[in-house]
Parts: structure tokens; C-alpha cells; sequence
């Protein structure tokens, strides 16, 4: 049996669950605010006011669209029937990430792939 849910973990503020269904949409939706952060701090053009407006923006998305694993689903539901213990898709930096530390986070591709 495979999932029904793709999970996502944010250090310190639990993990999220989203259909699987909407995992593209959703990964979509959390890529616009983390490619233009990482544009931004490739150029060098990141200021720590456009990191505040933006990164926030991740978190608001997932809040808003996911269930939390434990509060709004049970663990079980989110289960592979392997596992014994969610493993979350993706696993994010603290949503209290500062903006020194995000300078060296946001490079590449940022935070997700794609």
C-alpha cells in the first residue's frame, strides 16, 4: 500500500501532511517564495527586509493547505505500511531561520528541488 499523504517536516514546528494528489501544486506553490529567494541571494541582492516578506510566505502555505501529523491526522493514516515512524519528503529549516543563517540556506535551488 503506498501513501496517501507526502509529508513535509519544518525543524521544531512538526510535520505536515498533504494529499498526494496536490503534492505538485503544493511544491509549486512553496517553490515561488523560495526561488526568488535564492535568486535574490545568488545575485547578491537579498536584503534581510525581502527575506522577512518572503520566507514567512513558506510556512503561511503550508499552515494554511497541510494537516499536522498528530494534531489533524493520526500517525498511522500518514504511514507507508513499512514504516513505523512517518519519514517526511522534504524537511525544512526552522521557520525562525535568521536572515545570516537563510544567506547560506538559499543557494542553488533553494529549499526545494525543482
Amino acid at each position: 500500500m503506498s501513501r496517501t499523504y507526502f509529508l513535509i517536516s519544518i525543524s521544531g514546528g512538526g510535520t505536515w501532511a498533504f494529499p498526494v494528489d496536490n503534492k505538485e501544486e503544493i511544491l509549486d506553490k512553496i517553490n515561488e517564495p523560495d526561488n526568488e529567494l535564492a535568486t535574490l541571494n545568488e545575485g547578491g541582492e537579498l536584503t534581510e527586509a525581502k527575506f522577512n516578506e518572503l520566507y514567512p510566505q513558506i510556512f503561511e502555505l503550508i499552515r494554511s493547505r497541510g494537516l499536522l501529523v498528530g494534531e489533524d491526522v493520526e500517525i498511522d493514516e500518514v504511514l507507508d505500511e513499512e514504516e513505523a515512524f512517518p519519514t517526511p519528503d522534504l524537511t525544512l529549516p526552522p521557520e525562525d531561520l535568521d536572515y545570516e543563517e537563510a544567506v547560506s540556506v538559499f543557494k542553488g535551488e533553494g529549499l526545494v528541488p525543482g
